[in-house]
């Protein structure tokens, strides 16, 4: 609960941050009706920020309109279908002619445009509206590529915590690069995956079919590496019967011994 301090403080930043919106929406949108809600919720779900900021536009609601449908003749209507015959009325999608904002269809048919800012109404600024406002907005930056890159920086800094050491100086040690270099290889699979199954995450913790086949390239090269080792060995053994029958004795490196065998020693009394 608040304190009756905390709501007047609360309600002062309220009223900041709904200024800032504001300032980004045509006067004669606010003068048809237009009204923005912001308001401080908070989150206990994993992954999310303890209290964030919720951004609500309401755009009015424009006019109904009444679309009276042409009576058809009686040579398009066939026995079964007079009913259609008579006029009727029907109720248009009701809509501004143009969007009070530019490309923003929410404005046009009096919908609500939602945004988000992972910050408490304290701490938000004027920059941090802008870049949760697309560019519908006077001074909107929000596109899918700053989405893109705000979303690769939370996670190459989320990493660096993790793991440690990123500020990519020369004092790092190669076990916080290699730990940093697993957990992308890893993201990249689960990523993937992510994709394949229509952008649906997993469980939060769960495991089990998630980065499969970061595992399984893993076997895979273990298989490769195993294949090309037995075939190295092959071409040191030749493919002499010898060979073949299992009587060559492997030494270390290139060095191969030939086990005596029955022919060789009468070759050997022979001479």
């Amino acid at each position: 609960m608040f304190t009756a301090n905390e709501n007047i403080l609360l309600r002062q930043h309220k009223r900041r941050v709904i200024d800032y919106v504001e300032s980004t929406i045509p006067e004669d949108a606010l003068d048809l009706g237009t009204a923005v809600m912001a308001m401080q919720v908070s989150c206990r779900q994993p992954g999310c920020v303890p209290l964030e900021t919720a951004i609500t536009v309401v755009f009015p609601k424009p006019p109904c309109k009444l679309k009276k449908k042409k009576k058809r003749n009686a040579t398009q209507n066939s026995a079964n279908d007079k009913q259609n015959e008579e006029a009727e009325e029907e109720e248009e999608v009701p809509s501004f002619p143009k969007p009070l904002l530019p490309n923003l269809e929410e404005s046009r048919i009096g919908g609500n445009f939602k945004t988000r800012i992972l910050k408490p109404l304290a701490d938000v600024t004027k920059d941090d509206v802008l870049d949760a406002l697309p560019p519908s907005f006077a001074g909107g930056r929000r596109t899918v590529e700053s989405i893109c890159i705000k979303a690769r920086d939370m996670i190459f800094a989320q990493i660096g915590q993790l793991v440690g050491g990123s500020s990519g100086g020369e004092e790092e040690s190669k076990d916080s690069v290699e730990g940093r270099r697993l957990v992308a290889e890893y993201l990249k699979v689960c990523l993937n995956e992510y994709v394949e199954r229509g952008c649906v995450p997993p469980e939060w913790g769960e495991k089990d079919g998630w980065g499969s086949s970061s595992k399984e390239g893993d076997d895979e090269n273990d298989d490769t590496a195993k294949k090309s080792e037995d075939e190295n060995i092959s071409e040191y053994a030749g493919t002499n019967d010898d060979t073949k029958s299992g009587s060559i004795k492997w030494g270390e490196g290139n060095i191969v011994f030939k086990r005596p065998t029955e022919e060789d020693n009468d070759e050997k009394d022979g001479k």
